[in-house]
């Protein structure tokens, strides 16, 4: 009996010590676009300077649809230890030492990448432990769609779009604004770094018209897309709702920067024109001042 009544004042009193030591998150939720730098913050009480040496703080990756957790970081004996890293981390994430001392545990990851998602978990301890569970998003558009045309023995033309993206988009084919019914082959691989290549052809088109191949974000909420024809020569991925505009020959334009360019083009001839007339003026001045001089002398 006297046994229990002491685990449990033990128990009690290891809890009471916990209870001290709370760490919080003022965001438990990221979302980062591809190739951006990222930077996840968890709070705990502001250590005093001497127990700097005794915190211990541990970042983990739980990726989606799996169990297993990848060490991200790790700080202990007043430094951070990049030995038991995992290799996809290496050069990328880091700890902010220096943010320690205000009660801050900052996780930066530079160059995102989809496979960077999911669950991290920030573990710290001093005297106490406590954690918190803190989810990644990683977005990344697809801006750029690669098209080509294909003509086949039989005089069938065909249209293929291609673009890498996350999370996976689908894709559809347009003619003038309207939505095609025609057979439609899109597929998907991923790469290693799990980015999604959608590609996407279409067959049976008139020569003589444009078509659109849109990919529709979803996560996002966000259509991208490329316009072409046989040729495969008219080609642009544009914004959702921020769409290009485009002048006579449909070509896509950007009107701010080309007048910005002109702007900045016409300031440079005007400057030089100016200079020129200076240094041409004040060379004929020295002109006829010495034939004025010549003539005194006469």
């Amino acid at each position: 009996m006297l046994c229990i009544k002491l685990s449990f004042f033990i128990f009690l009193d290891f809890h009471t010590i916990i209870a001290f030591f709370v760490v919080k998150a003022p965001n438990l939720t990221y979302t980062a676009r591809y190739g951006d730098t990222v930077q996840m913050i968890c709070n705990f009480p502001v250590p005093k300077e001497d127990d700097l040496n005794k915190l211990t703080v541990s970042w983990q990756h739980f990726p989606p649809q799996h169990d297993e957790a990848r060490q991200v970081t790790m700080f202990t004996n007043g430094r951070e230890s990049v030995l038991s890293q995992e290799k996809t981390y290496n050069g990328r994430a880091s700890l902010l030492i220096q943010e320690l001392k205000n009660g801050l545990a900052i996780l930066q990851i530079g160059e995102v990448n989809p496979t960077d998602a999911g669950t991290y978990l920030c573990v710290l301890q001093l005297g106490g432990s406590d954690y918190k569970e803190i989810t990644l998003n990683v977005q990344a558009s697809y801006r750029n769609i690669e098209t080509s045309s294909h003509i086949s023995e039989d005089n069938e033309i065909s249209l293929m779009c291609e673009s890498l993206g996350f999370p996976k988009a689908e894709v559809y084919w347009k003619k003038n604004e309207v939505n095609l019914s025609l057979p439609v082959n899109t597929s998907h691989t991923q790469t290693p770094n799990g980015l999604y290549k959608i590609t996407s052809t279409i067959k049976g088109i008139d020569m003589n018209q444009r078509y659109n191949c849109v990919f529709w974000n979803k996560e996002l909420n966000e259509e991208t897309e490329a316009s072409l024809k046989h040729s495969g020569l008219l080609t642009h991925a544009s914004n959702y709702n921020r769409y290009p505009q485009r002048n006579d020959s449909g070509h896509h334009t950007q009107p701010l920067q080309t007048a910005i360019i002109t702007t900045i083009i016409g300031f440079i001839v005007v400057f030089l024109v100016v200079i020129i007339l200076f240094l041409k003026r004040r060379q004929c001045f020295k002109c006829f001042k010495k034939k004025g001089d010549r003539s005194s002398a006469l």
